[in-house]
């Protein structure tokens, strides 16, 4: 049988150490594939916390892949993770999907819609601001639209695209279920209060590491890129080089702090969302083996969760 495990989760939340655990707890041989659309890039590496993949016993996938500052759609990176995905099952080999990137991981079991040929832009959105096409979805879609950063300007533009060729909500559109294979999905969460303590901390620590050194290093190709992408954090150095000595390093990791902190918000909004559309779309775990919401916070080495793997475990000696 073709199984695969996720580790999903809000930025911050401790999606690497969690990995890290499973090497003691599976019996079964398995490897890792990149769902974190940041760590695609080779360049972008503190500010992407991107994991010491290269120093792992464990095989990675699908990290430092992209070497130019190009986009990266959903459906190219399902193609591929499936394509990896059977690589593996063909060596009875586990895959094990890791990172934060929502419409990723939804792409896996709900695939995105082809977009068709007579899909153009219309010209008059090129002179429009990501904010001006938010709000315009926002009167169409609100549903939608409270689902997408105002400055997502690829998902925005791709949903009022669905509205104007096909007269369709995006949020009303039936998804079509299509698993690769049987799913073991942990998606880790934990309290408020603590989730916002460590991004608070990882941001820091990643400016303490370097994180505006290595976007000084970049060339004004990768500096534009980086303010139309979105990544959280960069755009914010981007601007903070730009400005010179009246930037306020503190300020920096205020803005910085407070954004990743919205974006672990919406992560968990979605997480719950598709959530409810997985268990609606599988109501007998056909596909879906196991679902479950794991809190790591007071959580040490030898907790509940870790047991709680540990008699997981069992069930992949059959994979």
């Amino acid at each position: 049988m073709n199984n695969f495990i996720i580790v999903s989760g809000p930025t911050g939340v401790g999606k690497t150490d969690f990995v890290d655990r499973l090497y003691s707890v599976l019996a079964h041989p398995y490897e890792i594939i990149n769902a974190d659309v940041g760590q695609l890039y080779e360049p972008l590496t503190i500010g992407t916390a991107k994991p010491l993949y290269k120093d792992s016993a464990i095989p990675h996938h699908l990290f430092d892949v992209l070497k130019a500052p190009t986009s990266y759609t959903v459906s190219q990176w399902r193609e591929q993770v499936v394509s990896i995905m059977h690589s593996l099952w063909e060596r009875n080999v586990i895959p094990v999907i890791v990172g934060g990137s929502s419409f990723y991981i939804s792409s896996l079991f709900f695939p995105p819609m082809a977009a068709s040929p007579e899909q153009q832009l219309p010209v008059s959105w090129q002179n429009k601001s990501s904010l001006d096409l938010w709000q315009e979805l926002d009167t169409i879609d609100t549903e939608r639209a409270r689902l997408l950063h105002p400055q997502d300007r690829y998902r925005i533009e791709r949903a009022l695209s669905l509205w104007y060729t096909q007269g369709k909500k995006p949020s009303e559109c039936i998804p079509v279920f299509l698993a690769p294979g049987t799913c073991h999905f942990y998606y880790l969460t934990r309290d408020v209060a603590d989730l916002y303590t460590r991004i608070n901390e990882r941001v820091l620590i990643m400016l303490e590491q370097g994180w505006i050194e290595e976007v000084r290093s970049l060339d004004d190709h990768w500096k534009q890129f980086l303010l139309e992408k979105k990544l959280i954090g960069y755009p914010d150095i981007v601007k903070y080089i730009a400005a010179g000595e009246d930037s306020v390093r503190d300020e920096l990791e205020a803005v910085i702090s407070q954004k990743t902190r919205n974006y672990a918000k919406r992560q968990l909004i979605f997480w719950r969302m598709l959530k409810k559309k997985l268990e609606n779309h599988d109501p007998h775990g056909n596909f879906i083996k196991k679902i479950v919401e794991l809190n790591l916070t007071g959580e040490g080495d030898n907790g509940s969760i870790l047991e709680q793997l540990i008699d997981d475990s069992v069930l992949f000696k059959s994979f």
